[in-house]
């Protein structure tokens, strides 16, 4: 009975099915996540490619094979070298993408009042922080 189940497993389903749906609509463009994280990291920015490298440390992927994937499409230039950044084309593409994005995000609160997911964000941070206390005292 779903009524049994505690949260630990309704936040691994959420998760996997929120990773499901991204996973889809970067697929649709013929990308993967980390396509995307390196997109997405290059929309508001000229960025040093280490930053890049950086910041994707714990994403699963390799960032160079990605960086140049992208700029064969060319979505990605070098402006000097050492830096990046997204050309028309790649801001097109981001922005597309973060449009499906933010649907699959909006989709996520359907039925909820902005109050009720709020007061949720709230919940689930202070339980993430409550386990990391927890962990750091052993």
């Amino acid at each position: 009975m779903d009524d049994e189940r505690g949260i630990d497993w309704w936040v691994k389903r959420l998760d996997a099915l929120l990773e499901s749906a991204l996973d889809a609509v970067v697929a649709g463009e013929g990308l993967t996540r980390r396509h995307w994280e390196v997109l997405h990291l290059l929309a508001e920015a000229t960025v040093p490619e280490s930053d890049v490298h950086t910041s994707l440390a714990d994403v699963p992927g390799d960032t160079a094979a990605v960086l140049t994937d992208l700029a064969a499409r060319g979505w990605v230039d070098r402006p000097r070298a050492g830096l990046l950044r997204l050309t028309a084309d790649g801001v097109a593409v981001h922005d597309r993408i973060l449009r499906a994005v933010t649907r699959v995000r909006r989709h996520t609160a359907d039925g909820l009042s902005r109050q009720e997911y709020e007061r949720t964000v709230l919940v689930l941070t202070r339980m993430a922080e409550n386990v990391e206390r927890a962990l750091r005292r052993g």
